[in-house]
């Protein structure tokens, strides 16, 4: 079973860094495209446009960040996954929220907000691709089931008491 077992697992590296390079390999091309296409050198291309490209290269990014992760899956169950904590401000994270939900909103005709209370401080040390990919989903699953009314992101104080300095996040929806 030993023998087995590490063979499954060999082949599941060998998958991963398969699929890696099939997925990089269109994923920086649209990148390189997307990017070109948000730069607008030529400046003929509408703000809407722009925007628009600019969506798309941030969310190809995050898709290059997400394969990065799954081929950190060794790692993760060798528990070696690291943490990269850097100074982060809270209206960073509001503001890609924004940029990337907004117009999968508008088309879902629901309100969207973020809210971050004032008496939280407005920069935390923190790992902000893991917190924006752990919001991301929580308010994608909240785009996928909410048909009208609104999703509210809400950045504030813990309702309940902590011996450390900390903030809540959460998501919710009508």
């Amino acid at each position: 079973k030993a023998k087995d077992l590490a063979a499954a697992s060999k082949y599941k590296s060998e998958f991963l860094a398969n699929m890696s390079h099939e997925l990089r390999t269109p994923l920086n091309s649209l990148l390189i495209l997307a990017r070109d296409l948000a730069n607008n050198k030529k400046g003929n291309l509408s703000d809407t446009q722009v925007e628009a490209a600019s969506i798309i290269y941030n969310s190809g990014n995050d898709l290059l960040n997400l394969i990065n992760e799954i081929l950190d899956l060794s790692k993760i169950e060798a528990g070696k996954m690291s943490i990269n904590l850097h100074p982060l401000l809270l209206s960073d994270i509001k503001k890609n929220l924004m940029t990337n939900f907004t117009p999968l909103i508008k088309q879902k005709n629901v309100a969207f907000a973020v809210n971050i209370d004032p008496d939280i401080p407005q920069e935390i040390k923190s790992d902000q691709q893991r917190i924006e990919q752990i919001l991301k989903n929580l308010i994608s699953n909240a785009i996928k089931f909410t048909h009208q009314g609104s999703i509210t992101v809400h950045l504030h104080s813990p309702t309940i008491s902590v011996d450390h300095p900390c903030i809540a996040i959460s998501v919710t929806d009508t």
